[in-house]
């Protein structure tokens, strides 16, 4: 909640751009020209990524748009997620080890930013050739191109969040091999992958999904048990926190300075 304040002034600048019949929008990280790029009111995505044009480092499936409208839902649903890992640690019906995980995992969420990410294509050939991917640019909108990362991340009720060499096909499930699962759900488990992509996954000889890839910079939520989370009176815990997980992204590529200067697209 300390940074509603600070979603409302992004907020109240988008509004003032948008006024003034220009706006600002920034694409940064593995890209030949970053820069904080002045343009028209109705731009569309392509004109800015087609300017800035991605390098053959950039891993388009990881790159991320971030957004100052979305800011608000995000703060919401970040201020939710806490409220209900703490509903958790209180329930008095719960396992000790639920709540010792839900008291990990608030410290953790709690460091998290709200990014206003929303899931876009942003390959910029791709995105030139789709009009359902060519949005109009808004005010404050940022752009971020990181290189491709080596690994997965695993986290939730495991007993430290792991790090661990990205394997291609590997089965989703088998990653939990190689990080210690604590006392968590044994029916589901959430696939986060770099594009901000949800996959609930079942794991359980009953509800077994096919097997599932990972790309490279995914994140594997392990949920806590749904008996404890409905105990607690928050059966949408784990649903909500996998959510805003997606809405994390991965570092911008600091291969390139951006620059600071203003910047039209060329036509």
């Amino acid at each position: 909640m300390k940074r509603l304040p600070l979603c409302l002034a992004l907020l109240a600048a988008s509004i003032a751009q948008a006024d003034s019949g220009t706006l600002h929008v920034r694409v940064e990280g593995a890209v030949q020209r970053p820069a904080e790029y002045q343009v028209p009111a109705g731009t569309r995505l392509a004109d800015v990524l087609l300017t800035a044009m991605p390098t053959e480092a950039a891993y388009t499936t990881g790159a991320a748009l971030l957004r100052p409208s979305a800011l608000e839902a995000q703060t919401r649903l970040k201020a939710g997620v806490l409220h209900d890992l703490q509903a958790l640690q209180a329930a008095a019906n719960v396992q000790p080890s639920a709540a010792a995980t839900a008291a990990r995992l608030e410290a953790e969420l709690a460091e998290l930013p709200v990014t206003g990410r929303v899931r876009n294509e942003l390959d910029a050939r791709v995105v030139e050739v789709r009009p359902e991917a060519n949005l109009v640019l808004r005010p404050g909108d940022r752009i971020t191109y990181p290189t491709r990362p080596a690994d997965v991340r695993v986290t939730g009720a495991v007993v430290a969040s792991c790090t661990l060499p990205h394997v291609p096909l590997r089965d989703a499930v088998d990653y939990l091999r190689d990080c210690q699962v604590a006392d968590a759900d044994r029916d589901l488990l959430f696939a986060i992958q770099p594009d901000g992509t949800v996959q609930m996954l079942g794991i359980a000889a009953w509800n077994r999904s096919p097997r599932q890839a990972l790309a490279p910079g995914a994140t594997l939520y392990v949920p806590l048990p749904e008996r404890d989370v409905r105990r607690a009176g928050a059966p949408d815990l784990n649903r909500e926190l996998a959510a805003f997980l997606a809405t994390q992204s991965l570092p911008a590529s600091p291969a390139h300075a951006p620059d600071t200067s203003n910047t039209d697209p060329a036509p």
